[in-house]
């Protein structure tokens, strides 16, 4: 269905008259124009038009691909699933479903998941008969001023693969713009869960001193009651800090053994593994 078919569908369906949806913000004749399919309007007009009837250009596109994900949508949380359950077989297979259209460039989608999809089975010295220099991700996350959904994602999936020394040049970028809008309503979740995931990198390759740095920029955070999620992440932090300054042990393992309960209560067992590895790993 075309975008033009599903705004007319919306209004009539939300009983929204023709004259409240315009709103002055453009004439009769051409939204009748567009909505028969017969011309284009211009795009404050038609983001004018998705304001009225209260949805987003996100709810516009999965409502146009008959209420499921896209295509880019699904074959991420693919990855994403194959990665957390180290399905090689799996992340094999969607790599070479990736290859074909992949366009090499260094703003392409499967360019970008093709190359994290090959650097996670490189690294768990997979059997995989090409060579691949990927190079095309990273310098796109690299030189991309603003992040938005779609780089959090790429950063998140492809950040367990990268050194130390290749993670450094994106470090002074993040605090940046974490300062300028990581605590804004809007990105404080993707922010949120970019720290927690810097503060897991390094607690991984035990540089506990930049883990402490990264621990300190999430004690400004002020979570709303519904991110259950994060509130979990940020007491299990909190406390966790306890431990790499060396405070006495029935400051931290009390609590910390709470958080690992309440993830597996919320069946969350690989958050909950998570927690005791890392753990584990600082106290051994």
């Amino acid at each position: 269905m075309q975008y033009h078919e599903i705004i007319s569908k919306i209004r009539i369906n939300k009983n929204i008259k023709v004259a409240d949806l315009l709103n002055d913000n453009m004439s009769r004749s051409s939204y009748n124009r567009y909505v028969s399919g017969k011309t284009d309007i211009y795009s404050y007009h038609f983001l004018g038009l998705l304001d009225q009837l209260h949805i987003s250009t996100s709810e516009l596109s999965v409502i146009a691909n008959n209420y499921n994900p896209s295509k880019l949508d699904t074959f991420l949380q693919n990855t994403r699933s194959a990665l957390k359950n180290k399905n090689y077989e799996e992340l094999y297979s969607l790599y070479h479903h990736a290859i074909p259209l992949a366009k090499k460039n260094q703003n392409d989608f499967y360019t970008h998941i093709s190359e994290i999809i090959y650097l996670a089975l490189k690294t768990s010295n997979y059997q995989i008969s090409c060579n691949v220099t990927c190079t095309h991700v990273y310098r796109y996350l690299l030189k991309s001023f603003i992040w938005t959904t779609y780089e959090f994602n790429l950063f998140n999936l492809i950040l367990p693969f990268l050194t130390e020394s290749e993670v450094k040049p994106f470090l002074p970028k993040i605090e940046y713009s974490l300062s300028k809008e990581g605590y804004s309503k809007y990105y404080m979740k993707q922010y949120f869960n970019l720290i927690c995931d810097i503060i897991f990198y390094f607690i991984q390759h035990q540089n506990y001193v930049n883990a402490s740095h990264y621990l300190t920029l999430l004690e400004n955070y002020d979570l709303t009651e519904n991110l259950v999620y994060e509130k979990l992440l940020l007491t299990f932090f909190t406390n966790l800090k306890k431990l790499l300054l060396h405070q006495p042990a029935n400051t931290w393992r009390r609590p910390l053994t709470k958080c690992i309960a309440t993830a597996k209560f919320l069946d969350m067992p690989s958050l909950a593994e998570k927690f005791e590895q890392t753990i584990l790993q600082i106290t051994n």
